[in-house]
């Protein structure tokens, strides 16, 4: 799961000890989220250049903290884990992408009407916000932000909503309810996907090793990427009747993003890509679809023209991938 850096936490402390005191917190923080499933931190393009940039106090960024032989090694270490990636949202995250675009986000910090983005981010996806603890208002476990949207139709809209936050590991756990009762949710929703298999993708045929995959998924993120590629490949398989499966010809009509492996590759990792086709055994699933962290290896039958799925996961190995 991702979550969202705060922007607005970005604020000069006043000494050294103050930098090192701020970022014990935060490492400890975002290591606790780590360990809760929360192992990536999004961060806005436009605060900072990269993640090592964030200022702590003057000319002392977080690359200079990692060289300070005063700080703890294992604090280094712990960040060292952390994995901070622009942007905010990716192309493949489409709903929260388009919504995000529609959208500004402010909130109100000692009578100061500032923009925010990470905070925005962390409400559109839905998500956790964390912060440096620079100001006494970051200390709360949901901070509130004004939302304005403009809609399909034109028209606009300014409600008053909240991001879900933490800086420390007990305002974390503060939202740990809310973070089961998501994950039980998406479930839920990944195995009603597969026992609607056939309902929501008629022209679609699935390995049953796919049911598991699904299991494992368990977040919305996912989930969003899953249905809309699914939902591209079975209007393609219901238009497709005659002819081999052409990759070229259906990259350049559908918005899909198909690749065969390359013959390295299925010779050393060949078994990888082995899924069943039911009542006919094990083939191997060489093309596939690539959208984000997420593979949809598939068997186009250019007999039938049936398109069986037999693999939706984290990218699989390859001969230039581990």
């Amino acid at each position: 799961m991702i979550y969202m850096f705060n922007e607005l936490s970005l604020k000069k402390v006043e000494s050294k000890f103050a930098a090192h005191s701020l970022m014990k917190v935060f490492v400890n923080a975002a290591s606790h989220a780590s360990e809760n499933g929360f192992t990536e931190i999004r961060l806005f393009e436009g605060a900072i250049q990269t993640f090592y940039q964030i200022p702590l106090y003057e000319n002392y960024n977080i690359d200079n903290w990692l060289t300070d032989q005063d700080v703890d090694a294992d604090f280094k270490d712990k960040f060292k884990i952390i994995v901070g990636t622009f942007p905010l949202f990716k192309d493949d995250e489409i709903n929260a992408n388009e919504e995000f675009a529609r959208s500004e986000f402010s909130h109100n910090c000692e009578n100061t009407i500032k923009q925010v983005f990470g905070l925005g981010a962390a409400h559109i996806y839905p998500s956790l916000a964390i912060s440096l603890y620079s100001h006494p208002c970051w200390n709360n476990t949901a901070i509130p932000i004004s939302h304005y949207i403009v809609k399909h139709d034109g028209t606009d809209n300014i409600l008053e909503v909240e991001a879900k936050h933490f800086f420390n590991e007990v305002t974390f756990d503060a939202h740990l309810e809310w973070w089961e009762k998501l994950r039980v949710e998406n479930l839920k929703k990944s195995q009603e996907l597969w026992d609607k298999r056939t309902e929501f993708f008629p022209n679609l045929t699935f390995s049953p090793e796919v049911e598991n995959q699904l299991n494992r998924m368990g977040f919305s993120k996912f989930l969003y990427q899953i249905i809309d590629r699914l939902d591209a490949l079975n209007l393609f398989a219901k238009n497709w009747k005659t002819g081999n499966f052409d990759v070229n010809g259906v990259n350049e009509t559908t918005n899909l993003n198909i690749s065969s492996e390359s013959d390295s590759t299925l010779k050393r990792f060949g078994t990888l890509r082995k899924f069943t086709i039911l009542g006919r055994g094990k083939e191997t699933f060489h093309l596939h679809i690539k959208t984000g962290d997420l593979r949809f290896h598939f068997f186009a039958d250019n007999v039938t023209h049936a398109i069986h799925v037999g693999y939706i996961g984290k990218h699989l190995r390859t001969v230039s991938f581990k």
